[in-house]
């Protein structure tokens, strides 16, 4: 049964906003209710001199709203959608968001001094700056403590207004992120059993969002896919063939890419072809692979999990999936002929 998409709640920030100002929030240290969010609306915040016809709302929730349907509604969840052309708007946005991680809880300061707290944050002073030069940085953060909530950050969405179709993948990419981290212990190393590998958070959902975004007419699934492999598509270089020529010893489930400069050809774009072959080649239910195995995770952790429902060991995988993706282009693509990936 799919849970209805809610209603987005959009705040336009103009200059002081606070009577829109989320509420702390009472902390709790019980685990989280996975079906909790149900009913949380979605909240996008929009700084002033963006939106004006209403274009980069509606192309962001295009997508959110098709990722919500598919794989539930999970929150709270906030999205900033932040641009330079006001200070005022900017600042007044990032003192919500900070009430938004504040607790009632007794044990903490008041609600005003953990929002100061946050605001003074090296890493948040940073992140204003780079709103208000107009950089393009950002991306999907969350607490690991109550009160839980997930945000997208987007300090350039000026980008995004002049890109829709980006705009709409970005939102469905995200999401699935905000899916993931809602079945997992994001505390515990990526190795670790109650955790997943980067290969799994960013290749199912550069393959999901990129699945999605055929779904719904927006670009050439298949297309894309041959373009991880020959050019680097919208990732970047080298590509998938380059990448592989140059490194042999290369390995999936290897956390340490993120501290080189390849971690965007393995975690992203080899994590994108290796969920395409779980459900091309090994010929599983696209949703079994991309959001039902993940209910599993807390409870029987990461390798029963995978094995119960791919029908066979993460080790087993690894082996097979690096003799497949060795393959000439010819040969890989046609696993998409002979398994639509439809289900």
């Amino acid at each position: 049964m799919k849970i209805p998409v809610p209603l987005f709640a959009v705040l336009l920030v103009a200059g002081c906003a606070e009577k829109n100002a989320p509420e702390p929030q009472e902390n709790t240290t019980a685990a989280p209710d996975l079906e909790a969010g149900a009913t949380v609306e979605p909240v996008l915040f929009v700084a002033d001199g963006l939106n004006a016809d209403g274009s980069l709302v509606r192309n962001y929730q295009r997508g959110l709203r098709y990722a919500i349907d598919y794989f539930g509604n999970y929150g709270p969840y906030y999205v900033y959608l932040l641009g330079p052309d006001s200070e005022q708007s900017v600042r007044e946005i990032y003192r919500q968001r900070a009430m938004t991680r504040a607790s009632l809880d007794s044990r903490f300061p008041t609600a005003e001094e953990q929002v100061e707290d946050f605001l003074k944050r090296p890493n948040v002073v940073t992140e204003i700056k780079s709103v208000l030069a107009g950089k393009a940085e950002g991306g999907l953060t969350w607490t690991q403590d109550p009160p839980i909530l997930y945000e997208d950050v987007t300090t350039n969405a000026k980008g995004r207004e002049k890109d829709p179709v980006e705009n709409t993948w970005g939102a469905l990419h995200e999401y699935h992120h905000v899916f993931q981290m809602a079945h997992c212990d994001t505390k515990q190393d990526r190795a670790s059993e109650k955790n997943i590998n980067s290969w799994m958070s960013e290749g199912m959902a550069s393959y999901s969002s990129a699945r999605f975004m055929d779904n719904l007419g927006l670009i050439d699934f298949e297309d894309y896919m041959l373009q991880l492999r020959t050019s680097g598509a919208n990732i970047g270089r080298p590509s998938i063939n380059e990448f592989l020529n140059q490194t042999q010893d290369w390995q999936l489930n290897n956390e340490s890419y993120w501290d080189s400069n390849h971690f965007a050809q393995v975690y992203y774009m080899l994590g994108a072809w290796a969920t395409a072959y779980l459900v091309h080649v090994l010929a599983l239910d696209e949703t079994t692979v991309l959001r039902d195995w993940y209910h599993d995770i807390p409870r029987m952790g990461k390798s029963a999990a995978f094995r119960k429902h791919m029908g066979l060991s993460l080790a087993e995988f690894y082996g097979k999936f690096d003799a497949f993706i060795r393959q000439p282009d010819d040969m890989v693509m046609q696993i998409f002929q002979d398994h639509s990936g439809d289900n």
